[in-house]
């Protein structure tokens, strides 16, 4: 497969009254045409900017370095007017809260249309048509009435559903999901899961999809790329991410996940500490304090990212120096 997406040493740094804020630290990932891959890590571990530098919607006192490479062009070097041709009709996002996007006093239908006729000029019966056709490709029910629908008039799983219909409109060849089934119910996010997968096969769609949650990364995801303080600390196939995990913080995470099995009444392990300050990064491993095999060097220097099995880790205590 061919590499669509290149993110070459990205870094996402915020000017603030307070001093800089380095969200994104130095991340290099590739993503395939057709390819799914996970973003997971904490609260603040950068999962989140990362979508929003490759979208082009950072905060005006957001300024990046390194490269986003989608397709054969950096996007960060792109004039504002053709990054816009490319956000929304190349690159789609469907963001965690569906309200947020969703604008209340328009019907389903209209915001929809609207699309077709930014991206596709299209007539407005013919985007209404094309709406419909999209609605049903994502399998919401009565999708003509759907149309007629305000947002408040739909409940979560739907609204979700319409976002990702919306997105693939204009026949993206990469999606970006952004904690798509935070506060959906079990149900309704393995049928949304079930969607995104189906929209890959049948669509060809490459996928980045942030998440918190290990168990939706180890249902859908080709590779896992697991950040910590805006920084990667594993990347690989996901079922050797998941299933035997290198770097200590892979680990923690994954100890911390409820079991289903066993003794389900012992207490979860939990990561001991607090994510680090990204305003005053520390010099060395920015997991090094939080670690239980830390040592003296794990503190004093940033370990560079290496091969390590079917893997790419940071960590002094895996592979060699």
């Amino acid at each position: 497969m061919s590499v669509l997406l290149d993110v070459d040493h990205l870094s996402v740094r915020f000017r603030t009254r307070y001093g800089d804020v380095e969200a994104v630290n130095d991340l290099s990932f590739t993503l395939h045409a057709g390819e799914t891959l996970g973003i997971v890590g904490e609260s603040g571990s950068g999962k989140s900017q990362t979508a929003m530098a490759i979208m082009g919607l950072l905060a005006d006192n957001a300024r990046t370095r390194g490269r986003i490479v989608f397709d054969g062009q950096d996007l960060l070097t792109l004039p504002e007017r053709k990054r816009r041709k490319i956000r929304g009709a190349r690159i789609g996002m469907v963001f965690q809260d569906p309200m947020t996007s969703l604008n209340p006093y328009l019907r389903i239908g209209l915001q929809m249309a609207e699309v077709l006729e930014t991206h596709r000029d299209l007539q407005r019966d013919a985007a209404l048509a094309e709406s419909q056709r999209m609605l049903e490709a994502v399998q919401l029910a009565d999708a003509k009435q759907k149309l007629r629908a305000y947002p408040h008039e739909l409940s979560g799983g739907q609204r979700q559903r319409v976002m990702v219909a919306m997105t693939l409109l204009t026949q993206p060849a990469l999606l970006l999901a952004d904690e798509p089934t935070t506060a959906l119910d079990v149900t309704v996010q393995a049928n949304l899961l079930a969607l995104l997968a189906d929209l890959r096969r049948d669509m060809g769609v490459a996928i980045v999809l942030i998440t918190h949650d290990l168990g939706v990364v180890a249902q859908v995801c080709d590779r896992t790329l697991v950040l910590y303080g805006g920084q990667s600390m594993e990347l690989g196939p996901t079922a050797s991410v998941i299933g035997q995990p290198i770097h200590p913080y892979t680990q923690g995470l994954l100890a911390a996940r409820p079991r289903w099995e066993g003794d389900r009444t012992a207490p979860l392990a939990a990561l001991p500490g607090h994510p680090p300050d990204l305003a005053d990064l520390p010099q060395g491993c920015p997991f090094a304090a939080r670690c239980p095999e830390a040592q003296a060097h794990c503190v004093q220097r940033r370990s560079l990212l290496r091969n390590v099995g079917d893997r790419v880790v940071a960590c002094h205590l895996r592979g060699q120096d």
